[in-house]
């Protein structure tokens, strides 16, 4: 008897074990869909190409080994609207953190801009959303990072932490996620990211 209880408890634990293994490896949240589907397209027809207006860089596929394991890819000018720019999906799949990058900028005046992205970890199922300036001068760009001269700029402008949030949900949630659930039938949507933790420089400003 103590055999036979010994045994079924052994079964039960290891397929309680395959059972989480099984669960731990399929699709968490929102970011994680984009992250698997996109590695298993990315050398051949990648899936983001199914994107009405995004466009992968040229140079995919590569076997650059700077670039062979980071696909970028970009939405059109036509596109944007609102002032808003440079809207980029790019992925990291030779970092052991599993990575993705979401980013946009919005035009403040013709020389100064905000450029928001967001860093999603696989790792750790966690998405961090940072904010800095960019200052065009001439035919380049210089970023200002440091969170006290953000705060300073931002305020100078009467940009506060709701009109970013508000700038993070119409592309990132609105236009970007939209439009992956266009493409994916998505477990999770832009209102229901799934099992991910926000993380946002800006919560407190």
């Amino acid at each position: 008897m103590k055999k036979t209880i010994l045994m079924t408890a052994l079964v039960l634990m290891v397929l309680s074990a395959g059972l989480y293994y099984h669960y731990m490896r399929q699709p968490q949240n929102i970011f994680d869909e984009m992250y698997q589907e996109t590695k298993k397209t990315y050398r051949s027809h990648n899936i983001l190409e199914d994107i009405e207006g995004f466009d992968i860089r040229g140079s995919w596929p590569s076997d650059d080994p700077n670039i062979a394991r980071a696909p970028f890819g970009t939405y059109s000018e036509e596109t944007t609207f609102n002032g808003y720019s440079d809207i980029a999906i790019s992925f990291n799949f030779q970092s052991d953190a599993k990575l993705i990058f979401l980013a946009f900028e919005k035009d403040i005046n013709s020389k100064i801009r905000v450029r928001i992205w967001g860093l999603y970890t696989h790792k750790d199922r966690t998405l961090k959303k940072f904010v800095k300036i960019a200052l065009k001068q001439g035919d380049s760009n210089k970023y200002i990072d440091k969170a006290s001269q953000v705060r300073k700029y931002l305020a100078d402008y009467g940009i506060t932490a709701a009109d970013l949030d508000r700038y993070y949900d119409e592309i990132i949630n609105q236009k970007v996620l939209t439009d992956w659930c266009a493409i994916y039938n998505s477990n999770y949507s832009p209102a229901d990211y799934g099992h991910v933790k926000v993380m946002t420089e800006w919560e407190k400003w």
